[in-house]
């Protein structure tokens, strides 16, 4: 007997059918035909290459899937694992087979819920997501997420063994823990940042009750010192002036002398007083339109270009515009500023050299009223700091002929901002220097 598989396609609709051929023979034994009898196993076939499809499907899914199955018996012997277990213990799937499920690891037991996963297998429960503790190739712990659903026989209903999954998070918790302690470390930096905080703004208070007291004590001590200081200074003009009569000259140099120091030390009260008024914002700003031609010509009258015998030319100052034209600020300190920055200019201007003024109305609403010389200069470097206070530039670029504060330029920018201006500067060592008292535009006076 030949027994065959053929398939054959009827209408368009493959079946397969299984055949069994045979002998006809007569009485004699002689073959007299053949004959043969066919069934239709279409349906079994049919089923047969789906179970290979569905086969091939779930390897396919094993081997793309992160996960591992893996599957025991009734005692928890693995029947199956899938070949991506080796990523995670450095060990073919194959030699795992027959061992029990957990020399492969434990469950955490720092874990309430995974740590009572053995009891739920004993009583046949199934468990998701329960934490295994694992170690690969390198002594590292792994963490797994292992996951088990139980299996019954279909016939008894006895129980069979567990199959499930298995997921290797070990990156995404040490992920987590770095993120926590980075976190910790951050609330702790965080508190240490808030705690210094609130040192420095205790700093910052005892620091502005310090500078308040010094305030204070300069504006209260530049009020004591100028009464006497006064009385010097007018005493010994008068004995200048000869009002009770004729002296001896070596006592009128002396008295000249008297009246020179004093009003040197009048100016160095007078800054320190103003530098505490504009701290203690005490300084009193009345802006009114002031014609530039007179504020200019009162700066240069009391300012004397031939005190320091130098000989220094005070040059005419060049209006470039109307006389008419006025500022809006306060006369007093407008004037106290150019007064300081014409007197700066005699100070660092030698013999023969030239100091001017020029006046320029700008576009944007401002006049520009520049006071220049042909003097030294000012070094690159030292143009950021002409206006902070105490700064003396002179000591860097000259030796100094008369003591000062280092207050002057600090004040005079104050000053100009608070009348709504400004006060720049421009200097070339060797060439000269150009200060500019920016002031705004007040209507032009008849």
């Amino acid at each position: 007997d030949i027994r065959r598989s053929d398939p054959f396609r009827i209408g368009d609709q493959d079946h397969h059918f299984i055949s069994e051929h045979f002998v006809i023979r007569d009485a004699e034994e002689q073959v007299i035909g053949f004959g043969g009898i066919y069934e239709d196993v279409s349906p079994l076939a049919r089923a047969t290459q789906k179970a290979g499809e569905m086969e091939s499907w779930l390897r396919d899914v094993m081997r793309s899937s992160s996960d591992w199955l893996w599957s025991t018996d009734n005692k928890f012997n693995l029947t199956f694992i899938s070949p991506r277990i080796s990523e995670v213990i450095d060990t073919p799937a194959q030699a795992l087979k027959g061992h029990h499920l957990f020399a492969l690891g434990e469950f955490d037991a720092d874990d309430a819920k995974a740590a009572a996963t053995k009891k739920d297998m004993e009583f046949h429960r199934p468990f998701r997501n329960r934490t295994f503790l694992m170690r690969d190739g390198d002594g590292e712990t792994r963490y797994i997420l292992l996951s088990g659903v139980p299996v019954f026989n279909e016939k008894n209903g006895r129980f069979a063994g567990y199959r499930g999954t298995g997921t290797d998070v070990t990156r995404h918790l040490n992920a987590e823990k770095s993120v926590i302690e980075a976190k910790s470390e951050l609330e702790h930096t965080l508190g240490e940042l808030n705690s210094r905080n609130q040192d420095l703004v205790v700093a910052l208070k005892k620091s502005e009750v310090a500078d308040n007291a010094k305030i204070d004590f300069l504006a209260m001590m530049s009020h004591e010192l100028r009464t006497p200081l006064n009385c010097i200074i007018g005493f010994s003009d008068a004995a200048i002036q000869k009002v009770h009569g004729e002296m001896d000259e070596s006592y009128q140099e002396y008295f000249i002398n008297i009246h020179k120091a004093g009003g040197h030390l009048l100016d160095l009260i007078n800054d320190i007083l103003d530098t505490a008024n504009i701290e203690a914002s005490n300084v009193t700003i009345e802006p009114v339109p002031v014609r530039i031609a007179e504020l200019v010509e009162d700066a240069i009258n009391m300012v004397d270009p031939t005190a320091s015998g130098k000989n220094t030319i005070l040059s005419e100052s060049h209006l470039g515009a109307s006389p008419d034209l006025a500022v809006h600020a306060d006369r007093l300190r407008a004037r106290q500023i150019l007064v300081n920055l014409l007197s700066n200019a005699v100070k660092f201007t030698p013999k023969k050299g030239k100091i001017g003024v020029d006046i320029n109305p700008r576009d944007d609403g401002f006049v520009d009223i520049t006071v220049w010389d042909t003097g030294i200069g000012i070094p690159e470097q030292e143009l950021g700091r002409v206006f902070d206070r105490f700064y003396q530039v002179e000591k860097n670029i000259l030796a100094r002929e008369a003591e000062g504060t280092g207050l002057g330029l600090s004040i005079s920018r104050q000053l100009a901002q608070l009348m709504n201006g400004d006060l720049t500067v421009e200097s070339t060592v060797g060439k000269g220097t150009r200060f500019t008292l920016s002031l705004p535009l007040a209507p032009q006076l008849s």
